[in-house]
């Protein structure tokens, strides 16, 4: 299956009111201005903070349309502006948790930055469509990554960004050891959901990477019942009437044997993350 979403924004003072806000008042002021100082001084991306990085890159490609007169989106400000009007979103509803992730999205361990990307980027989807979202307290024993919650219904959700500087091989291999391990966290009680980000921005690389993942995760679910389905999603850029267009595609599989059913509010609402 294959899903299309596409982020439209027409209202760029909206945009750049929810960039400020983000950096201003929601992250750490004191974190984001050492690492912008770096950046001026001519400190090398790799020691940066891959956050700063892209707030700095957003930075000079608004200013660049600011001079020239212009107006597009870039990838450093799709980026940018997704997580701050994500962000601001979860944080206006008091989400559960969400000071563990952004402890981690700005944390000195760079390593945390994507995966905890990924985990706002699903629950400020969710959020959207008014649902209740907690993040899920992080503790010794793993646990999934976030609760969905409509009405009476629950919903755990697992999110796994993968490195596009794996193997490979050993990429699709830890997809399956991904599904193994995913299925011991879930508490069993309700639908268990895995969702797994392709770091693939071209979307005929992302076609083709999907259709590889498939296989391996058809094999994955025939033997996890406690897995309720499995989404692929991706950030990718597709050219339509001379511009690059910015979409997020998803597709996956449901387990034909689950313990619980995916409910229909998350089968509707998993397409445009």
């Amino acid at each position: 299956m294959n899903f299309p979403g596409q982020t439209i924004i027409s209202n760029t003072k909206y945009l750049m009111d929810e960039i400020t806000k983000l950096i201003h008042i929601n992250l750490d002021k004191q974190w984001m201005a050492k690492g912008w100082m770096q950046k001026e001084n001519g400190e090398v991306a790799e020691n940066i903070h891959p956050l700063i990085n892209v707030a700095f890159e957003a930075h000079q490609d608004i200013n660049n349309f600011i001079k020239t007169n212009t107006l597009g989106i870039t990838p450093a400000i799709w980026e940018l502006s997704e997580l701050a009007i994500k962000i601001n979103n979860l944080k206006r509803n008091n989400v559960k948790g969400l000071q563990d992730r952004l402890n981690n999205l700005i944390s000195f361990d760079y390593s945390l930055y994507l995966n905890a990307r990924y985990e706002i980027q699903i629950a400020g989807m969710l959020l959207s469509k008014s649902h209740k979202i907690e993040f899920i307290e992080e503790c010794e024993t793993e646990t999934p990554d976030i609760l969905a919650i409509s009405g009476t219904d629950k919903c755990e959700i697992e999110c796994k960004y993968k490195d596009p500087a794996e193997d490979q091989l050993d990429y699709i291999k830890s997809i399956y050891n991904n599904t193994q391990t995913a299925r011991k966290q879930f508490s069993k009680n309700c639908p268990g959901i895995i969702m797994v980000d392709i770091a693939k921005d071209k979307y005929d690389e992302y076609q083709i990477e999907r259709e590889r993942l498939l296989m391996e995760i058809e094999r994955a679910l025939r033997n996890s019942s406690s897995i309720s389905g499995i989404i692929l999603t991706s950030k990718v850029s597709i050219e339509e009437d001379g511009d690059l267009v910015y979409r997020h595609r998803a597709g996956g599989v449901l387990n034909q044997k689950p313990r619980h059913q995916m409910p229909n509010w998350l089968k509707r609402n998993l397409i445009n993350v």
